[in-house]
């Protein structure tokens, strides 16, 4: 749906697409004095502290640009400290910037340069169901890669891992995507993938000891529903996927899946949206943290320091179960978007998994 401006002939403000946020139309008005009024999406019962997803199409079918006052009503207004950047994927989403922006009881007020065409304003750098499968396809087929179905979504979408390594070494399992609007673990995966894919020979002995599961999105239905944090069922796949399985068939699914595997070692890869310049990699094994941080990449020139600290699970989490039965060595990031493109990103998760899968390869949990 396209919401058009008197003011400005030739512009509209669409949403309503996969991954948009707000869905409702009814959520984006006019002012006035012309200024677009859009109220942020967060789902009934969702922690404020996930009121970070917005996806706007902003198009221009004029051929000139125009600037564009916009009024951004967010869910919440304790994290507008956070929310002091944005950012503009121009052509679609083809070209990412970076925006400064500035919250203030809860609303940002900002004027944006639209070309002709369509653009996307964000909170981060979309990645979004058909990304998703676009990245499925092109690395399903691909040495060393194999396409694996582990569950079907409460909506009937594919909950997908890529798979590689050895049948018979020790396992890792890798999710991101549990909450709605956490896009960063995609972009790394899928840049160790690239790096794989096209040179085999770097990554062989780690595909000789390792048999691993890359999940790029598990919470399917809530990126696709344009969700902040919980999937439309209301379950939190970050901290309920082990309790709360039963009523979402995704999640059951999932479970299921992990459960059979057994998995020596875990990751779960989130977003951080404060502080903008901290890398965190956390486990509750202290000596796997000192090994990690004496070999950690130098990500400085993302404006970027590493922190490597010991954290209490949830008592729902996937992760806490596994360690429980399985003995499971489970491992959480939080990597920021801050002044990083995607690029950066698939830039930095070829570095940490060239550093962390070593190291793993040789552990002993």
């Amino acid at each position: 749906m396209n919401i058009t401006n008197p003011k400005y002939p030739g512009i509209s403000v669409e949403t309503g697409y996969d991954n948009a946020n707000p869905q409702d139309a009814g959520m984006v008005r006019v002012d006035e004095d012309g200024v677009y009024a859009v109220r942020q999406f967060l789902e009934d019962n969702a922690p404020a502290g996930y009121s970070f997803h917005l996806n706007l199409a902003l198009n221009n079918s004029g051929a000139k640009p125009a600037k564009v006052p916009l009024r951004i009503f967010w869910a919440e207004s304790n994290y507008d400290y956070c929310r002091d950047y944005m950012y503009i994927g121009y052509d679609a989403g083809q070209a990412w910037r970076m925006l400064a922006t500035q919250a203030a009881q809860g609303v940002t007020e900002m004027q944006i340069v639209v070309p002709p065409g369509r653009h996307l304003l964000c909170c981060h750098p979309k990645f979004d169901v058909g990304d998703y499968l676009a990245l499925l396809d092109r690395f399903g087929g691909t040495a060393p890669f194999e396409r694996i179905v582990a569950a079907r979504s409460a909506e009937n979408r594919v909950i997908a891992c890529l798979r590689c390594g050895n049948p018979a070494g020790r396992k890792l399992v890798v999710t991101t995507r549990a909450h709605g609007y956490e896009t960063a673990g995609a972009y790394c995966l899928a840049g160790w993938f690239a790096y794989a894919a096209a040179q085999p020979d770097r990554v062989a002995e780690i595909m000789n000891q390792l048999n691993l599961y890359f999940f790029p999105m598990i919470n399917v239905d809530a990126v696709a529903h344009g969700n902040c944090c919980l999937a439309p069922t209301g379950v939190n796949f970050g901290r309920e996927l082990a309790v709360r399985g039963g009523e979402d068939a995704g999640a059951r699914g999932l479970v299921d899946f992990i459960d059979g595997l057994q998995p020596e070692f875990y990751l779960d890869m989130h977003n951080n949206t404060g502080p903008h310049l901290s890398d965190a990699f956390r486990s509750d094994d202290a000596g796997l943290l000192a090994a990690f941080a004496a070999r950690a990449p130098d990500r400085s020139r993302d404006q970027k320091v590493w922190g490597a600290g010991q954290v209490k699970w949830d008592e729902g989490s996937i992760l806490t179960a596994c360690r429980r039965q399985f003995n499971t060595l489970p491992m959480l990031t939080e990597f920021p978007w801050y002044a990083r493109a995607p690029g950066d990103m698939a830039e930095h998760g070829r570095e940490f998994f060239n550093t962390l899968l070593p190291l793993l390869a040789d552990w002993q949990v």
